[in-house]
């Protein structure tokens, strides 16, 4: 901080003391600028001018901090975004006179330290003092310096052996990995800095490793011996068994280098050869050594063993004596790589003294005389493999079937495909494949627990496999999806039939921990090779016609069509798409007012969620809704949409609306979740939007899933005071008994009822009973899709309380909506 007493004012000359100022100002290898407490430039200098690279005709005396600023944030030095953005938040900060330093690299590639602080004087805030110092050279010479010693550092780490350097106070001054590795020191030894060879030395003698001795003797002759250093070359084998070579050799500045080597293998090397017979005599597998015709020169004692045959029997006999030829191997073409390669390895069966066979890993190695490259002689070693075998066997099994439902999985249908589909081509057979998919499996798993949906799947497979051939093969892939294949059959109507003894099967209640449980399936079916040329192909449509069957009111089942695959591809692309709407911006909130149907005053607004791809346009809800629903995107999307309405309504409000109620759409997934109450709480914080200017619009059909568990959590957002509405009352499965337990506050009565109330008789009576019943549980109502004035007076007439739709406003951006109720409804 920067303070200049009252001693300035005292000095006489003052023009005098003001030139040197200034002259010293200019002379600055820095820029420097100086703020009033206005934040108006008072005094700079050019460096001030040519490190910002601004305009020299706009710094003037006077001249604003925003003004200065706007520069380069036009020049997009400040990041992304409204220039203005950044000018009104680097303005703020500034208002703040607080002290900062930091470091700034600019387009150009120049990077300027830049220190600032409040000016002071008499103790009272008149300005701000900035220098900005260009450190670019500093900065390119600091990343060369770094660049060098990580070079040396890569160098000394591509030593093969240990390194290390010690200075001449015992500090460890450079080592590589190979030091902790060789000599099993841990990291922890070298967090704190410096590291001292005493502390090395110590934990050492501490676990060992110099042998028995009070561990402070130890150290403190080590460290005698280490103050003054001469080159020494040594060998010292540690507790492990491990020998290390050691060599070290002063420097002239008093450090020291030494250098560590393992040489283990080569000390072992003699010690194997010894080791080498008794590993023949006692090692498990069976070892023959053969000459170069292939007769017997010993055998170890588990060949013999293995085989109930002596040494003596078979010295001097043909090896092949001891294995039976079958199909796994031919003795010519063993003997043809073993010529051509020097070795083979394969599985045959071995034979016992007894008459007997066993299963035994073969492996042959042909050795070369030290001169000459003649055959001297052949390795011969095999292992008994009986219980590998049966072990591969029973994980063959495990492998190719479904652990839950012990059903064949997806390998084993892949499997299956792969050798019937060329079988029933070369026939001319027709095979049937049927996709199933449970309908909702998941609100039973999720609601009731795994345990009570492993249950389900398991009598769902039993089912299955019930009512269908021994030549039909059931597989599950995962989850609740099951395929069944029909070889053989005559035509599509024998795939029907399978199909509807499936759907008639799982119509009954299942049984499951003490719940009745109803499930149904959704069917895809498709035909080989009518539907597809190979299994991957057959598959996918039949899983495409599945998503049909869904679609179409499950519990039933669908042939594969050709345009199914076209639908399908264009959900995927949907979906593909719709998973970087988000992240991409892509999404917008427009909203619909709704009114008093008694006198036209706004209510509140409905937001409507809208996605404007930037190469497909404008993509309706229709379209990417329901597939936001099947993958659960809908919950990220769902969650994205409250946060956004909750802050616009709140920014309306702040700047000038009276408080309205915003309307929010609910999916089925969302309501499912274990957090939703405490999602939509976080929404109403974040934003700081009050609960009773919140209205969430959940569908009939969503409650009716799971009437109890809905009831309990629209209570909780009720206690909220949260606004709760049913929306498209009538087109669902609703229960009258239900509904009056919901703690609902309006019913929306849906548009197709609303468009047809003038001519549709029907249409009429629905739309008044729903008002009627709705005021008798003491409910309001809305209708939406009002477009006439017609519909609106008969609306009006028989009691209806609120409307939307076009005759009054279409769906607005939130600009426009805000100037709109504003116009219709400002705040008093």
């Amino acid at each position: 901080m920067l303070n200049i007493d009252d001693n300035l004012s005292a000095i006489d000359d003052s023009r005098l003391r003001l030139a040197y100022l200034q002259a010293v100002v200019s002379s600055l290898p820095q820029g420097i600028s100086v703020f009033d407490e206005q934040l108006r430039l008072r005094v700079w200098n050019e460096g001030f001018i040519e490190m910002l690279e601004l305009p020299p005709e706009i710094v003037v005396d006077g001249v604003s901090f925003s003004d200065l600023i706007r520069i380069p944030a036009q020049r997009g030095e400040y990041g992304p975004g409204d220039p203005e953005d950044h000018v009104r938040r680097i303005t703020t900060l500034a208002q703040d006179f607080q002290p900062h330093r930091f470091e700034r690299t600019r387009p150009s590639g120049r990077t300027h330290l830049v220190h600032g602080e409040p000016l002071l004087i008499n103790g009272k805030l008149t300005g701000f003092v900035t220098t900005y110092t260009d450190i670019t050279e500093r900065k390119s010479a600091e990343e060369q310096l770094r660049h060098q010693h990580a070079l040396l550092e890569t160098v000394i780490e591509a030593i093969p052996c240990a390194v290390t350097l010690f200075d001449k106070n015992l500090n460890l001054l450079l080592h590589n990995r190979e030091f902790q590795q060789l000599l099993g020191l841990p990291d922890r030894l070298f967090e704190q800095t410096p590291v001292s060879m005493e502390r090395i030395f110590r934990f050492n003698a501490e676990r060992g490793e110099y042998g028995p001795g009070e561990s402070e003797s130890i150290v403190r002759a080590l460290l005698a011996r280490a103050r003054h250093p001469v080159a020494h070359h040594f060998e010292r084998t540690r507790p492990n068994g491990q020998t290390v070579d050691v060599r070290g050799v002063p420097l002239d500045d008093g450090s020291f280098v030494t250098i560590y080597t393992d040489v283990t293998e080569r000390r072992a090397s003699a010690e194997r050869d010894q080791l080498a017979q008794v590993v023949f005599n006692h090692t498990p597998a069976g070892i023959v050594v053969t000459d170069e015709n292939y007769l017997v020169l010993s055998i170890n004692p588990a060949a013999a063993s293995m085989t109930g045959r002596s040494a003596n029997e078979l010295i001097g006999s043909p090896v092949f004596e001891l294995m039976l030829a079958d199909d796994s191997w031919r003795k010519e073409q063993l003997l043809g790589t073993l010529g051509l390669h020097g070795a083979w390895r394969g599985e045959v069966p071995m034979r016992r003294r007894d008459g007997e066979s066993f299963p035994a890993s073969l492996r042959t190695n042909r050795v070369e005389e030290s001169s000459g490259g003649l055959a001297r002689h052949y390795i011969w070693i095999f292992a008994d493999i009986t219980e590998r075998k049966e072990a591969e066997a029973r994980m063959q099994h495990i492998a190719q079937h479904d652990s839950l439902t012990g059903l064949p999985n997806r390998l084993a249908l892949l499997m299956r495909l792969g050798q019937l589909l060329p079988e029933a081509r070369r026939h001319e057979w027709k095979v049937g494949i049927m996709f199933i998919d449970l309908d909702r499996f998941k609100i039973i798993n999720d609601t009731l627990g795994h345990q009570v949906g492993d249950e389900l799947l398991r009598e769902v497979a039993c089912r299955l496999s019930s009512v269908v051939r021994e030549t039909d093969f059931v597989a599950r892939l995962g989850g609740d999806e099951f395929v069944v294949i029909l070889p053989g059959i005559a035509n599509p109507a024998d795939t029907a039939l399978v199909a509807s003894k499936i759907v008639n099967a799982l119509s009954t209640p299942i049984e499951a921990e003490g719940h009745e449980l109803h499930t149904s399936p959704s069917i895809g079916i498709s035909l080989f090779p009518d539907d597809g040329p190979d299994g991957d192909s057959i598959l996918k449509n039949a899983d495409t016609a599945m998503y049909h069957a869904k679609s179409a009111g499950r519990n039933n089942y669908q042939f594969f069509a050709a345009d199914m695959n076209q639908i399908a591809t264009e959900r995927l692309d949907i979906e593909r798409k719709l998973r970087h709407a988000i992240s991409r911006n892509e999404l917008a909130l427009v909203y619909q007012p709704q009114f008093r149907a008694d006198s036209s005053r706004p209510t509140g607004v409905e937001a409507l969620l809208r996605w404007h791809h930037p190469t497909d346009g404008m993509i309706s809800p229709d379209r990417f809704i329901p597939v936001a629903e099947e993958t659960g995107m809908i919950v990220e999307i769902g969650d994205w949409v409250m946060l956004t309405a909750c802050r616009e309504m709140k920014h309306w409000i702040d700047n000038g609306l009276k408080p309205l109620r915003v309307a929010v759409n609910v999916s089925a997934r969302q309501l499912r979740r274990r957090d939703f109450c405490e999602t939509v709480a976080g929404a109403l914080a974040e934003s700081g939007l009050p609960a009773e200017l919140l209205e969430l619009e959940i569908t009939e059909s969503s409650v009716m899933e799971n009437p109890q568990e809905a009831i309990h959590i629209l209570e909780r957002i009720g206690r909220m005071g949260i606004s709760l509405a049913i929306d498209d009352f009538g087109t669902g499965y609703s229960s009258l008994a239900y509904l009056k337990l919901f703690p609902i506050d309006h019913l929306k009565i849906d548009r197709s009822f609303v468009r047809d109330i003038e001519h549709d008789l029907n249409d009429r009576a629905i739309a008044f009973g729903t008002i009627a019943l709705a005021h008798s549980l003491g409910l309001n109502v809305i209708a939406e899709g009002v477009e006439t004035a017609d519909q609106l007076e008969l609306l009006r007439a028989n009691g209806c309380d609120e409307v939307q739709g076009y005759l009054f406003s279409k769906p607005l951006t939130s600009g426009a909506a805000f100037a709109f109720l504003h116009a219709a409804h400002p705040a008093e």
